[in-house]
């Protein structure tokens, strides 16, 4: 382990001893901690919550041969030791999670290891599975509002942890995109053994797992379709390559150092991690799609015209790249969700998309400032990320303290997309963790998988 500073080191220390004695308060869940400030600006300073605990020594072998539920068991166990939170009561209840509960898989209690853990929504006798991949710094959390479209289509939903996630934000400086992609292909190539209907998903980093794997091996017949939420294909900040050498630099571990209260998603950033994922989003770039072959499957995707993170106009690339080296038959569903500027669609994109763009006609949007890429997943009924939740993303104030203190506690935030000239014409600036629109893409989604089971 690297350990930036004496700082951090008190703070590794730190972070061990408060997983032991804080933490195991009753009166002390990952809902109070989130209105706690003392304790977010003193975990945001020492870095609390940064360090996971010692990792066990055991891995999971990623063999195909091996049951989807020895890699559950695997994942929660490594959940429960290395994460310091691990145990903490976490009082948030999904519909997925109630499901859950009912078929045996979840305590009625849950717990932060509860809610982060992959999972498996089955289905009674079906043939018919989706598998969801996460995206960087995220868990399968990211998916509980999502699983209930599928789950309510007759599917059964499994979702997959990336190694170095689930636990804590440093656990991000050992990992590598080689790792995350090993895992990526034992769970398609393991559900494709289990289901003869197949449907794979993927969130930013996760999507891009997705495409490499299906434009670098023999594709089973049983994919029936891609779908792709915020997918990264290529980092807004066009300097990510560079990351990797930053990265060599003694001392210089972190590129945001924030609370990292969010229980469900990593808020601090290793360089890398940065690099992990420009390597994943380099494996799909356009120039490389050239000599490959996509299978003929649809697509979906849902994205955000003014996403921070990943260069929306670097996806219409990849996507049109895609439907170019795929031998797509006529009538093929695929089908764009755009929110924001429909305009920004390139002339070259392919014409025989189904094109979303949805607008602003209840109260609940009119006022928000662009879909974050973080955002597109996540109902406005999450219990963590939804509208009437307590959690605020308040990163765009980690070097002003006196913004970020405001961000946290006032009473009303300006909620949109952290685009340099929102947060500068609105302070405090909080970013959207919900997508208003999540009923309309819902439907979208119901529609494009009724469109596929009549192929």
């Amino acid at each position: 382990m690297k350990i930036k500073n004496t700082i951090s080191l008190f703070s590794f220390f730190a972070s061990i001893c408060f997983s032991v004695s804080a933490f195991a308060a009753t009166s002390v869940n990952c809902v109070s901690q989130l209105t706690d400030l003392d304790f977010i600006i003193s975990s945001k300073s020492q870095g609390l919550l940064r360090f996971q605990n010692t990792p066990s020594e055991h891995n999971f072998a990623y063999h195909s041969d091996t049951s989807f539920n020895d890699y559950l068991d695997f994942a929660y166990q490594h959940i429960l030791h290395s994460n310091p939170r691990a145990a903490m009561p976490c009082p948030l209840s999904t519909t997925t999670y109630k499901q859950l509960v009912k078929q045996g898989s979840r305590p009625e209690k849950s717990n932060i290891a509860d809610l982060v853990a992959p999972f498996e929504l089955r289905q009674p006798d079906n043939q018919k599975a989706v598998l969801l991949l996460h995206g960087l710094t995220d868990s399968p959390f990211t998916y509980h509002d999502l699983a209930q479209t599928y789950f309510q289509q007759g599917y059964t939903v499994r979702t997959l942890l990336l190694p170095g996630h689930g636990t804590a934000p440093d656990a991000l400086k050992d990992v590598n995109a080689q790792q995350w992609q090993q895992a990526t292909d034992y769970a398609i190539n393991r559900t494709l053994k289990d289901y003869k209907h197949v449907v794979l998903g993927g969130y930013s980093t996760g999507a891009a797992l997705l495409i490499n794997y299906l434009t670098t091996h023999p594709v089973n017949e049983r994919v029936k379709a891609l779908m792709l939420f915020s997918p990264a294909s290529e980092p807004h900040n066009k300097n990510g390559w560079a990351a990797k050498w930053i990265d060599l630099i003694p001392f210089v571990n972190w590129i945001d150092e924030d609370a990292d209260i969010d229980f469900a998603k990593y808020e601090s950033f290793p360089w890398n991690a940065a690099a992990a994922a420009d390597d994943a989003m380099s494996t799909i770039a356009v120039n490389n799609l050239a000599q490959r072959r996509f299978p003929a499957i649809p697509v979906f995707t849902a994205l955000s015209d003014i996403d921070t993170t990943i260069d929306s106009k670097a996806t219409f690339a990849l996507l049109s790249a895609l439907h170019k080296i795929s031998p797509h038959n006529t009538g093929s569903p695929d089908t764009l969700v755009l929110y924001g500027d429909k305009n920004i669609i390139p002339d070259y994109f392919p014409d025989s998309y189904t094109i979303h763009n949805p607008q602003c006609r209840s109260s609940d949007c009119k006022d928000i400032q662009g879909i974050s890429h973080i955002a597109v997943v996540n109902s406005p009924n999450n219990p963590h990320y939804g509208i009437n939740a307590t959690y605020r993303n308040c990163g765009s104030y980690l070097d002003d303290e006196s913004l970020y203190t405001l961000c946290k506690t006032t009473a009303q935030t300006t909620l949109g997309e952290r685009t340099a000239d929102n947060v500068a014409r609105f302070q405090p600036f909080q970013r959207l963790t919900f997508n208003p629109y999540f009923n309309e893409l819902s439907s979208q989604i119901t529609q494009f998988l009724n469109a596929i089971e009549q192929k």
